[in-house]
């Protein structure tokens, strides 16, 4: 069996922050997005990546303020933000439609960006979910 390498670190910007992101390759599969939960970094989902790699091109972003990416300076971090980072993110690397798996805090962000976005998102699944937003 093949040995597979990790993923790519890389960079987007937003509200311009310097964001950051790992891709596992494979441009031409479906894409699907996984964002972390709060207090936690993208290479929390290694495992996962690992395991869907060869059927999803997989984006994990580090949210503002979270492992490799910028942090804000003089001010707070809104879910707004979030949510348009990540659809900075979609937008600026042309993912859409996509699948996006998140987690906690990463859930609230992906249901909120669906909800403003759905025909961008193909699929959604929410790990421990934070609820509606308000």
């Amino acid at each position: 069996m093949e040995e597979q390498i990790g993923p790519a670190s890389r960079i987007y910007f937003s509200q311009r922050l310097r964001l950051h992101y790992v891709d596992w390759g494979n441009d031409g599969a479906s894409p699907m997005l996984m964002i972390h939960g709060g207090r936690d970094h993208c290479r929390n989902w290694d495992w996962t990546a690992q395991a869907l790699r060869d059927e999803y091109h997989i984006i994990a972003p580090d949210l503002r303020g979270h492992g490799d990416s910028d942090w804000m300076l003089g001010s707070t971090y809104q879910m707004n933000d979030y949510v348009y980072d990540i659809a900075q993110l979609i937008h600026q690397k042309d993912l859409a439609p996509l699948t996006i798996v998140a987690h906690s805090m990463g859930g609230a962000v992906a249901l909120r960006y669906t909800g403003l976005y759905p025909e961008n998102v193909k699929k959604l699944v929410v790990i421990e979910g934070l609820g509606p937003s308000p």
